[in-house]
């Protein structure tokens, strides 16, 4: 009898920790399934000071729903975002960036670099 409790317990914890660290990727398999085409966009930003202004501005728009992947670079003042336009558009991308307290712009010509 103590043996199956034991197992049963084993059993319910491995269970457990499997579903949290698996159904993750489920979700995500998911979300890119449901998600059409992806759209690349890269944008200039300016006022970042060091790189970790860089880096919170990636991690704070990697948990924007639609963006897929972002990356900030301080030493070109460039951010890269892979997005779902179905979810997100360009403006609300740097519209968010603005709200952090950068400012952003997709073309080089209105661009100033401020850092």
């Amino acid at each position: 009898m103590k043996d199956i409790v034991v197992l049963l317990t084993s059993l319910t914890l491995v269970s457990g920790i499997s579903w949290f660290f698996f159904s993750k990727d489920k979700k995500k398999e998911e979300e890119n399934q449901e998600s059409g085409e992806l759209e690349k966009l890269e944008v200039n930003i300016s006022g970042m000071h060091c790189a970790g202004c860089a880096a919170g501005i990636e991690a704070t728009l990697k948990m924007v729903s639609g963006i897929k992947y972002a990356a900030v670079n301080f030493a070109t003042s460039k951010g890269e975002f892979l997005y779902d336009p179905s979810k997100i558009t360009k403006q609300q991308i740097i519209e968010k960036i603005k709200e952090l307290g950068y400012d952003a712009s997709i073309d080089l010509e209105s661009f100033e670099k401020k850092s």
